[in-house]
């Protein structure tokens, strides 16, 4: 009897393996260049990127660190994640988490998704809002967090034919990201990329309303797919690039 409850265990352990799916993981590695005075392009921080997806459940999780080939620029090493669901092109983020540290100081941002709209807002510590304008709680629900931001806008089936705004907010800021006039050749697909400033920022900032305009760029790849090359930001009034490895 006992021999064939053991038989019976080891059938079903064996059945759940051979069915059970493969998780598929992927590594992807971006160099982050500043435009400089003089000096062009210099590389100030790398990016590492991992996505797993199981079923359609995934996890994508974000690390960033200087490349102390200058002192001035963004010293701090950000590490984070979103989980969520990928289905028939559609991105539901359920939780977003990101630490960043630099020297003995450390903040802890947290989002809770219900229905891929953002619930619950943590930030620990937390910023100091007396000088910047107000993000309302409207704003914050319908709003999408940088890391689902910038998997969304690295991966080409997720851009929508160059034709939506993501609507971002890091847990002090929330800004726009407006996707047009999409230039299509044999070899590039180039989307036009506005970023403008909405709320959490210095009155003066919103009131002059200065749109950053840059390019979201991809390549035809050898199985003639379009992929990630590079975009253009601003951060801090200094333009940056963020280009594929």
């Amino acid at each position: 009897m006992n021999s064939i409850k053991f038989n019976i265990i080891v059938i079903f352990i064996l059945f759940s393996i051979i069915n059970s799916t493969p998780a598929k993981e992927k590594v992807d590695n971006y160099s982050v260049y500043a435009k400089l005075p003089l000096l062009g392009e210099v590389e100030v921080q790398k990016i590492e990127t991992e996505l797993s997806i199981v079923d359609s459940t995934f996890e994508y999780s974000y690390y960033v660190a200087p490349t102390k080939i200058v002192d001035f620029f963004d010293k701090k090493i950000t590490s984070g994640y979103i989980l969520g669901s990928l289905q028939n092109n559609s991105l539901n983020t359920d939780q977003y988490f990101l630490k960043t540290e630099e020297d003995d100081f450390i903040r802890i941002i947290e989002f809770i998704y219900i229905n891929n709209v953002i619930h619950d807002v943590s930030v620990n510590p937390t910023y100091d809002t007396s000088k910047i304008t107000h993000v309302s709680e409207i704003m914050i629900i319908d709003s999408v967090d940088p890391v689902t931001m910038f998997f969304k806008i690295t991966n080409f089936e997720f851009i929508n034919g160059c034709n939506k705004t993501i609507k971002v907010y890091d847990g002090k800021r929330r800004y726009d990201l407006k996707l047009s006039d999409p230039k299509i050749t044999d070899e590039s697909y180039i989307c036009t990329l506005t970023h403008q400033k909405i709320a959490g920022y210095k009155p003066e900032k919103i009131k002059e309303n200065k749109i950053y305009v840059s390019d979201l760029k991809f390549l035809v790849d050898e199985n003639r797919s379009y992929k990630f090359s590079e975009v253009s930001l601003r951060n801090n009034n200094t333009d940056i690039i963020i280009r594929k490895n």
